[in-house]
């Protein structure tokens, strides 16, 4: 979040919490939530229990399981009565629309079979959202409809998104968000990051009993209702000026360029990885702060990362790169030293910032996810470049001087750091306890099925089944899975010319290692005694 935000929000959030919490309407507003929480569960039982049953569960998922205004009539229907308003606008714009909809038994068992597969599995979320969203009866199925018994049956994986937390999450992070249920998965992860980054804030006001959440979502109902803003920059273009309104007054917020779209979708077809797998990373990374991705070689794991930045810094305005870390890296090529310089013909010795620090000082002016790829992380000393880097990379809000500089340093709140490690180099044991605890460590294996899709893609006449079974072999041959060969090797457009010189000047030398004290091992896998296999595969 930029300066600008978070200074805007602490002010905004002061006003609110000596305001609205302890008054009459926002005590009852904070007992709400977990009332309407219990209710919600209380009634997804009943609607499971009955489904179960092979009971009619029409009227149970539309009076039950969908959120209504409090009035006499829906008081006395005995329905889910839900805070809410923008929630029950969006149901009532939804039952307008569907009018004239007769089957109302597919509808609300196609509800209930959307809701059952988010919370069995939060990993199918993104795919449920995508798939119920292509059902014809879906269109105008706004957020707020759902999120109500999604929160209350698993209040800590699904945020409460109505049209007034969206503008304030659109705001603070700088992102777009429509009310599209496809949204839900990318602003729930956005709305999960912003009020983890607000935590503390939020804490010093010493509001009780009240989730960090929920503490969030009555923040956006008195800052959009109670005290009028309007947030009218959501529809106009990122290369246009931006305007936030409040009440009479108008400020000028400056332009911000923003990148392209890259969507989860895209990198998962781009790296043939699922979208339940690269769902699950992006959260450890951001929860984390920093990963490393680790596998033998040939597992993709530096075009993964660079994917994956691309798709973190999405609709934003931050950026990524990449830099590769050797032997004879040091602290001062990565935080900053001390570099002779010569100017007017007199020698000088300025502290001059390494790259991470260069990093930093780029990414600071920015609002948005940074993401820096150390590629072969394990190659360096790590101890000795990391330096003071150790300290900060757990305590992010921390500030401490670095070496040579009395100035004090601390990492921006929107870099996450993603390396790669290669298991099969033996300076893998450089990597101590103290920075392995500091980052989430991502395992990658072979992946023959990836093979299978890239052929399948390029409609080559090579047949890769044979060439599937043989890397099987060598890595049973190999057992030990630091050491497996992967498939990245052989995802070549022209494999059947290419395949021998591969096979003799890559692989081969590769094995010649491993099985050192082995060699009859190697000679079984030599192009000679294969290639008859392979032939197999070329058609």
């Amino acid at each position: 979040m930029a300066i600008q935000q978070l200074t805007l929000f602490v002010q905004l959030f002061q006003e609110f919490s000596d305001s609205y919490p302890y008054s009459l309407e926002g005590l009852n507003h904070r007992a709400s939530y977990e009332k309407q929480r219990q209710q919600g569960r209380r009634n997804f039982e009943e609607i499971t229990t009955a489904a179960k049953a092979g009971e009619d569960i029409t009227e149970l998922i539309i009076w039950k399981l969908l959120p209504h205004t409090n009035t006499p009539s829906n008081r006395q229907k005995g329905v889910w009565i839900y805070l809410s308003e923008s929630s029950n606008t969006d149901l009532s714009e939804w039952f307008q629309w569907l009018e004239k909809q007769e089957d109302w038994s597919v509808i609300t068992r196609a509800i209930y079979n959307f809701v059952t597969s988010c919370i069995t599995d939060y990993h199918k979320f993104l795919v449920a959202c995508k798939n119920f969203s292509k059902l014809p009866y879906s269109r105008e199925f706004k957020i707020g409809i759902i999120t109500p018994i999604l929160n209350a049956v698993k209040p800590d994986d699904f945020l409460l998104i109505n049209n007034k937390s969206r503008k304030v999450i659109n705001y603070l992070s700088n992102t777009k968000h429509t009310q599209k249920l496809t949204e839900y998965p990318y602003i729930n992860l956005t709305g999960h990051n912003l009020i983890l980054e607000l935590a503390e804030e939020m804490q010093k006001q010493n509001i009780p009993a009240m989730r960090d959440d929920d503490l969030f979502d009555m923040f956006c109902y008195w800052l959009v209702d109670v005290k009028k803003y309007n947030f009218i920059s959501e529809n106009i273009k990122s290369t246009d000026n931006i305007y936030k309104t409040n009440q009479d007054q108008d400020q000028k917020i400056n332009v911000i360029n923003l990148q392209p779209e890259y969507t989860l979708t895209q990198c998962s077809q781009e790296t043939n990885f699922t979208e339940t797998e690269l769902t699950q990373w992006i959260r450890a990374i951001n929860r984390k702060k920093q990963a490393i991705f680790q596998g033998p070689p040939g597992t993709g794991k530096t075009f993964l990362s660079q994917k994956l930045a691309q798709h973190l810094i999405s609709r934003g305005d931050g950026f990524w790169e990449l830099i590769q870390f050797h032997s004879a890296y040091t602290y001062e090529d990565f935080i900053q030293g001390i570099r002779p310089q010569s100017q007017d013909g007199k020698l000088t010795y300025p502290v001059v910032p390494g790259r991470f620090l260069q990093f930093c000082q780029k990414a600071a002016l920015n609002q948005d996810i940074c993401v820096l790829i150390i590629d072969e992380i394990n190659r360096a000393n790590l101890s000795q470049v990391f330096g003071e880097l150790m300290y900060l990379l757990e305590y992010r809000d921390a500030k401490i001087p670095l070496a040579g500089s009395a100035e004090l340093f601390s990492i921006p709140k929107n870099v996450r750091i993603i390396g790669t490690m290669n298991t099969a180099d033996r300076s893998i044991a450089l990597v101590d306890h103290a920075l392995r605890r500091r980052f989430a460590f991502i395992t990658l294996s072979p992946k023959y099925e990836i093979l299978l899709q890239y052929y399948k893609e390029i409609e080559t006449n090579f047949s890769v089944e044979g060439l599937t079974q043989l890397l099987e072999a060598v890595n049973q041959e190999i057992n030990d899975p630091n050491y497996q060969v992967g498939v990245s090797f052989f995802l070549r457009k022209n494999i059947a010319e290419e395949i021998p010189d591969i096979w003799q000047m890559e692989i081969e030398p590769y094995l010649e290692e491993y099985f050192f004290a082995q060699p009859e091992k190697v000679n079984d896998f030599r192009w000679e005694k294969i290639q008859h296999r392979m032939s197999k595969t070329i058609c």
